[in-house]
C-alpha cells in the first residue's frame, strides 16, 4: 500500500492485541520473538529479580506463574525452591505451552499446562506462591483471575502481579496531535489499557492483606528498539488506514521520530506497577519480608 510515494508495511500481528489470542494469530512467532526480547532488556531483567524476591521464594515452595509464556521465569523460579519444590505454568496458548515444554529441561520441577486463568484446574489452596506478569493488560475479566490464584493459594501465601499502566505511555514527537493520536491508538487497543493502577484495588476487592504497590518505569531512548517492543510504526499505519492521520503527517512524524533517535533526544517511557499481597489465615516470610521494608 503507498501513499503520496510512501510505503506502508502493514503486518498482520499487532502486539497489543494479538497476545490476547496466540493461537489465533497467523505468526505465532512473532509473539515468541517479542518475549525473547523483552527478557533480554535491562528493565525487564531487573524487574522480575524484583518479583521473585518480593514473592520470598525458597526450597521446597510450590509456585504457580500464569501467563508462562516461553517458560523463562518459570525455569528461574524453579531455580530458587530447588529439587523439593515445583513450579506450574499455566498459558491460554497450546503453542506457547509446547514451545515452553521444548525449552524445559527433562529433568526440572516444572509443568506446563493449557488452561483459561479465569477457571483454572487446581484445588484449593494448592500453591505457596502465585505470579502473574504482564496478562492482566490482555484479558477480559482480571478481577476473576486474580480471585482464582487467590482460591489456589494456600493461606499465608504471597501472590504478585506486575503490569502497565498505558494511560502513562509516551514516546517523543514532532508534533504534539499526531504524537497523542499515536500514543492514544497504541494504548487503547489493549483489553485492559489502565490495569496498573487498578492491581491494588482487585487485590484488596479478592481479599488479600498487607498489599504494597511498588511503580516502575520503563525508559526507551532508541526508536529502532522502540518500534519493536511498542508497534510504533505498525501504529502510525493503522492510523492512516483509520484515517486520524494523513499519510504526509505520519511519514513526517516517523522521521523526525528516527532522527531525534540518532541526536540522542528520542525518548519513550512507560510506568508500571509490581503489587504484592499476602493471603489470610497462615504465617508467611514473604509478609514478614514486606514488613521489613
Amino acid at each position: 500500500m503507498s501513499h503520496n510515494g510512501w510505503v506502508m508495511t502493514m503486518c498482520s500481528e499487532y502486539l497489543a492485541t494479538g497476545f490476547a489470542n496466540v493461537d489465533a494469530c497467523d505468526d505465532a512467532s512473532a509473539y515468541q520473538q517479542c518475549l525473547t526480547l523483552l527478557d533480554s532488556l535491562p528493565y525487564f531483567m531487573a524487574y522480575k529479580e524484583r518479583s521473585y524476591e518480593l514473592l520470598d521464594l525458597s526450597a521446597g515452595l510450590s509456585v504457580l506463574e500464569i501467563g508462562s509464556g516461553l517458560g523463562d521465569d518459570a525455569l528461574r523460579m524453579a531455580q530458587r525452591v530447588g529439587a523439593d519444590g515445583f513450579v506450574v505454568g499455566v498459558d491460554a496458548s497450546f503453542m506457547m505451552v509446547n514451545a515452553a515444554v521444548a525449552r524445559t529441561p527433562v529433568d526440572s520441577r516444572v509443568g506446563y499446562v493449557q488452561a483459561d486463568a479465569r477457571d483454572l484446574p487446581f484445588a484449593d489452596e494448592r500453591f505457596g506462591r502465585a505470579r502473574v506478569d504482564r496478562v492482566l493488560q490482555h484479558i477480559a475479566g482480571p478481577e476473576q483471575v486474580i480471585r482464582e490464584m487467590v482460591r489456589v493459594l494456600a493461606p499465608g501465601g504471597l501472590l504478585l502481579a506486575y503490569d502497565n499502566d498505558w494511560g502513562t505511555f509516551s514516546v517523543s514527537g514532532s508534533d504534539d496531535e499526531t504524537t497523542t493520536t499515536i500514543e492514544t491508538l497504541w494504548a487503547s487497543s489493549f483489553q485492559n489499557r489502565w490495569i496498573g493502577r487498578y492491581l491494588k484495588h482487585y487485590f484488596l476487592a479478592a481479599g488479600l492483606r498487607q498489599v504494597m504497590i511498588e511503580p516502575s518505569v520503563c525508559v526507551v531512548t532508541n526508536f529502532a528498539l522502540a518500534d519493536r517492543i511498542y508497534n510504533l510504526r505498525q501504529t502510525v499505519e493503522r492510523a492512516v488506514a483509520a484515517g486520524r492521520l494523513m499519510p504526509s503527517v505520519a511519514h513526517e512524524w516517523v522521521l523526525d521520530a528516527q532522527a531525534l533517535s540518532q541526536s540522542g533526544g528520542f525518548l519513550c517511557t512507560l510506568t508500571a506497577y509490581t503489587v504484592v499481597g499476602v493471603k489470610p489465615g497462615g504465617a508467611s516470610a514473604g509478609a514478614a519480608q514486606m514488613n521489613s521494608r
